[in-house]
């Protein structure tokens, strides 16, 4: 039994649990549905084609703010400063997206990912029209985002954006969700012979999405090659928007959706920023991350400079991202290919739960299906894991004479116990170390569960989404979420279960971790949720088992010797 401080402990535990729900949603409320910008003019909204189709509006407000790069990014663009010209826009389209391109700064105003809703109507939109556009310039006089750009459609997949000193973009739109861009200028203001590159910004995209979920991204140059939300506004607070990096691309992403730029030549450096998206006013302030890539540009002989990338503008699908070279499928966050402990193990899990999808088209079935794949593989290290507490605890008695011998002298403690394993040849470890094995598959699918753009929108039995908890009521401010609470109740029945062994105190350490636990999960998408659970109720299963298998090894005993006797 636990002692009166252990119960108290506990039950605080659980009283904390309860009002965490209320931390989380003062800290993380759900953001409001963004409201696109509706025309000045009344001129409606060109509807969305599913072949490559181009369509031009304008919207006069005279009033309205320049989006500027160089204002604090923390800070709504849309603060009134000074009249502009009438905004020209044009989209182009195809069955994945609808990109819309702003004569405010010659950039990408927003993309409708078509094939992706949000919590509520109509399709996820990246970058937003309240924003600075994504592919405006920085350190170019007369052509940043904050001046006027003339567009003009040459076919039905390319737009160019000209400025009034002549610098020209060329975007041709694929037939998906990548852009190839081309820029060309007479000459470079920058020294450096740089430009700023404007790669998006990026905000949740789904209620109480966790701030490091909104990341800066780049090619691994170094061992921290990403900066996530709290993480640039440490650096902002410290005057360090700006470093130096020397990869292949840069993108801004969010837990599903990314925005990534990727230059033919390596980008030199980049900008990261927090920016302020709430459409409320304080303390339900939603932020998002911005980053500007400076690109290296290449001078011709008649002294007109120019560079050319792809912009890709879509979902995290490894696949898509993998097709486009330069190693894009580390912004999904399994590692590389020899990463032990991520990449290897994470993309052999992905290609595993893709495989049972096709053989039964269900998502939530792929993740049972790959759960007691990757039970039956590890079932005999398991075991092995049994059977060395088992023996462990037959010592116990040997253990405790000692812990009550020694228990004012800790260093002979300890020698006396390396003597009585070496006696009897007993390794403490030897019940963890099979759990150690497992670690790479345990945190290698968590990512891949995390991030899994598959998952979102899946339903399954009572979940209406794999990639959100699976809350089924909402009683006094608090989600009921069956799945992590079955968790929870399958780690406390494996915990009675388990042979005991070792110190005691440790041992009363561990009832806390049930409920550890169920901190942990109770937030996490119902995806991964399930998994865990399952392997939970595999565990306490093998467990049973083990235990039965014991008991009828000790009834035999005594037969086989009683046999023997006669």
């Amino acid at each position: 039994m636990m002692d009166k401080k252990t119960i108290w402990v506990v039950v605080g535990c659980i009283i904390a649990m309860l009002l965490a729900q209320r931390v989380i949603d003062k800290l993380y409320p759900p953001h409001p549905k963004a409201a696109m910008t509706s025309n000045a003019t009344g001129t409606a909204q060109a509807p969305v084609a599913t072949n490559n189709v181009v369509s031009a509006q304008q919207t006069s407000v005279p009033n309205a703010a320049a989006p500027s790069v160089n204002a604090t990014p923390k800070e709504s663009p849309s603060q009134p400063q000074q009249p502009r010209p009438t905004e020209q826009v044009v989209s182009l389209s195809n069955d994945f997206v609808q990109v819309d391109f702003t004569s405010w700064g010659g950039g990408v105003r927003s993309v409708e990912l078509l094939k992706h809703k949000t919590a509520g109507d109509g399709p996820v939109v990246l970058n937003g029209t309240n924003l600075i556009p994504a592919l405006s310039l920085t350190g170019v006089a007369g052509a940043g985002s904050n001046d006027v750009y003339t567009l003009q459609i040459t076919n039905a997949n390319t737009v160019v954006m000209r400025s009034g000193n002549g610098v020209a973009k060329t975007v041709t739109l694929s037939n998906d969700y990548v852009m190839s861009v081309s820029v060309q200028m007479p000459m470079t203001d920058a020294a450096s012979g740089t430009i700023g590159m404007v790669v998006g910004t990026v905000g949740p995209t789904q209620p109480r999405e966790m701030p490091n979920y909104l990341v800066v991204d780049w090619a691994g140059a170094s061992k921290f090659r990403n900066r996530t939300l709290p993480r640039i506004a440490d650096r902002e607070k410290a005057g360090k928007t700006w470093e130096a990096i020397s990869t292949g691309w840069v993108a801004v992403k969010s837990q599903y959706f990314t925005m990534v730029l990727t230059p033919v030549t390596n980008i030199t450096g980049v900008t990261c920023d927090t920016v302020n998206l709430s459409t409320s006013a304080p303390p339900a302030t939603i932020r998002g991350v911005m980053a500007t890539a400076d690109v290296p540009m290449t001078r011709s002989a008649d002294g007109t400079e120019s560079c050319s990338f792809t912009f890709y503008t879509g979902p995290k699908d490894y696949d898509r991202l993998e097709s486009l070279g330069k190693d894009q499928q580390e912004l999904m966050d399994f590692g590389t290919p020899l990463d032990f402990y991520s990449g290897l193990f994470g993309i052999i899990l992905l290609r595993s739960l893709n495989f049972f999808y096709r053989l039964i088209p269900n998502y939530g079935v792929a993740i049972i299906l790959v759960t007691v794949a990757i039970k039956v593989i590890f079932w005999p290290i398991q075991a092995k894991s049994i059977q060395s507490m088992k023996a462990m605890q037959k010592f116990q008695p040997l253990m405790n004479k000692l812990r009550e011998k020694y228990k004012d002298d800790p260093q002979r403690l300890n020698t006396e116990m390396m003597k009585l394993y070496k006696e009897h040849k007993i390794n403490p470890f030897s019940g963890c170390l099979p759990m150690v094995v497992q670690l790479p598959v345990l945190y290698a699918i968590y990512r891949v569960l995390l991030n899994a753009i598959a998952l979102r929108g899946a339903p399954f039995l009572w979940i209406h989404d794999l990639a959100q908890p699976d809350t089924i009521a909402t009683i006094a401010g608090l989600p009921i979420n069956p799945l992590p609470i079955a968790m929870t109740a399958g780690t406390f029945m494996q915990q009675k279960m388990t042979p005991t062994g070792g110190d005691p105190q440790q041992q009363k350490m561990m009832m806390f971790m049930p409920i550890m636990m169920l901190f942990f999960f109770y937030r996490l998408a119902a995806g991964l949720t399930l998994y865990y659970t399952l392997q939970q109720g595999l565990s306490v299963l093998q467990q049973w088992r083990s235990m039965r298998q014991r008991a009828a090894d000790s009834t035999a005993a005594p037969a086989s010797s009683a046999g023997k006797l006669k």
